[in-house]
């Protein structure tokens, strides 16, 4: 080879004439050239040169798509160069299952579409155009054999998901209980009726499942009967039109002027329903010290505020054999500052101690009015209860919750009085587990008890908690979350393993006192009352 003859063939490649009148070599341009030069030379010395040319993969049509775009029939449609807004259109990766039913659907129904000669109107491009998401249109065939077999496998996966939730919301909508052999049966079920044979429902899937949608095993509270069930929107009516007319009259009242008070049956000695236990045992026993007392109850009456706060003392309805105490009783009795305390025979409230809580806790609790709501118990139905105030100044607009509708829009019912009989168990499972010798049914300790559980719920540090019970039954707008509940603030596993901080005491602490902080063991809170004001 000539180094001459190559030269002159790149001159004419490039279409450059080689005369002697050329302007200024730049560096580059001499870099270059010796570069070019050196390969020239090698080429020039070596006997024999091959070429390899390197091959790769890459997307294409399949082998069995034998669309091409020439079984596309010239555009006539007038909204082809549409701008087309749908989130389907701007995903950035290509894997078929990226792609929804529904998308999938509208995609082959417009490249279909045919004109009036059966031709189709519309080309690969314009389609392209439109669903600018697809590659190739090899997609287009392989849609329409997923839409012909009912979907991919992860799409009908989806597809049983959907038909065993909306089960489920249907049941639940109905209160039918409802257990994990209940999913399992119903997405088989939807599984067969899609072709999905492969599917088999497993833990993993149910556990998965339930995950999902945030389900849970949950202790049945309440029973309802279907007619209840049936006068459901009359309830949710009731439920609205309350509310409606709460929000009209509140507006005449500061949010320390409106109240909720609420009765909770307390058992002498709480227990609970579930325990740690060995699996497999036929039967899974819980001890108590009192049968009757886990039957019979007394009663307490908290009261709340709209802006946060407990008002007043407990009311406290003990029961006793001959509904009144004896004066040997009455001269030994624990009297806390907090606590009223009264009695009847069924340790249940009657239409004369619902006038003595008037007398004793409200009418001391509350400035020149207050918008009092309460639930539709008989005895406390008498309008003239709280008219006869007027006498001394004070004026108690009570309005009545509609029946059936205290779970859901009596503030006390929503959230507090669950936190408030938490606390209570606390105690009598701290008795009961490390044996001590306490009797939490006898008299004196029950009020010892409220005492001490509506000093610590009295506490600022629930404020947000109270306001969350108003908001959760649809009295406030702003919700007040986060905020800490009883065992955030009184039970928190952070000071599970610490020893109380009282001087010289060695006992692990049982709870965090809501006011001071401290960590006390059980003889500490309760034996000595650690009672704030």
């Amino acid at each position: 080879m000539n180094s001459a003859n190559i030269i002159q063939c790149l001159s004419e490649l490039f279409d450059v004439d080689l005369d002697l009148n050329r302007p200024e070599i730049s560096q580059n341009e001499l870099i270059t050239a010796q570069r070019l030069a050196e390969t020239i030379k090698s080429l020039i010395n070596c006997n024999q040169f091959d070429f390899e040319d390197q091959v790769t993969l890459d997307l294409t049509n399949d082998s069995h798509d034998n669309e091409s775009e020439d079984d596309y029939h010239g555009d006539t449609s007038s909204d082809a160069d549409d701008e087309w807004d749908n989130k389907e259109n701007v995903k950035e990766h290509y894997q078929l299952k990226s792609y929804s039913i529904d998308f999938m659907k509208e995609v082959v129904d417009f490249a279909d579409e045919k004109d009036a000669s059966g031709k189709r109107r519309r080309s690969w491009k314009t389609v392209q155009h439109r669903y600018r998401s697809i590659p190739n249109q090899g997609y287009i065939c392989r849609f329409r054999k997923y839409l012909t077999q009912q979907g991919t496998k992860r799409q009908k996966t989806q597809n049983v998901d959907e038909i065993v939730y909306k089960k489920f919301l249907n049941a639940r909508e109905q209160y039918l209980p409802i257990h994990d052999i209940d999913i399992q049966r119903w997405s088989l079920q939807a599984a067969k009726e899609m072709q999905l044979n492969d599917f088999q429902a497993s833990e993993y899937w149910l556990r998965s499942f339930k995950n999902r949608h945030g389900i849970c095993s949950r202790k049945i509270t309440n029973i309802v009967t279907k007619r209840e069930i049936s006068n459901f929107d009359d309830i949710k009516k009731s439920e609205e039109e309350f509310l409606k007319k709460f929000h009209q009259l509140s507006k005449k009242y500061l949010s320390k002027e409106i109240l909720n008070t609420d009765q909770v049956g307390i058992e002498k000695e709480l227990h609970s329903t579930r325990t740690l236990s060995f699996q497999g045992e036929k039967k899974t026993l819980g001890s108590v010290a009192s049968k009757n007392a886990t039957t019979h109850s007394y009663t307490i009456q908290p009261t709340i505020n709209l802006d946060g706060q407990l008002v007043g003392p407990m009311y406290l309805c003990l029961q006793e054999p001959k509904g009144r105490m004896g004066d040997i009783v009455k001269r030994n009795l624990f009297e806390p500052k907090n606590v009223v305390i009264t009695c009847s025979s069924s340790g249940k409230l009657t239409s004369s101690l619902v006038k003595y809580w008037r007398d004793k806790v409200l009418v001391p609790s509350i400035g020149k009015k207050a918008l009092l709501l309460s639930d539709s118990w008989s005895g406390q139905n008498d309008d003239n209860i709280y008219n006869e105030l007027k006498s001394i100044g004070k004026a108690v607009h009570r309005i009545q919750i509609p029946p059936k509708t205290t779970s859901d829009i009596q503030p006390l019912d929503k959230y507090f009085n669950r936190q408030m009989k938490n606390l209570a168990k606390r105690l009598y499972n701290r008795v009961a587990l490390d044996e001590l010798n306490v009797n939490l049914y006898e008299r004196n300790n029950i009020i010892k008890l409220v005492s001490l559980i509506h000093s610590q719920l009295s506490a600022p540090v629930f404020k947000d908690m109270i306001l969350y019970s108003w908001y959760a039954s649809g009295y406030l707008k702003s919700d007040p979350s986060p905020f800490k509940n009883v065992n955030d603030v009184c039970f928190s596993h952070s000071t599970t393993y610490q020893a109380c901080q009282i001087d010289k005491c060695h006992e692990s602490a049982f709870i965090t006192c809501s006011w001071c902080t401290k960590l006390l063991c059980f003889q500490h809170f309760f034996i000595e009352y650690h009672f704030h004001e």
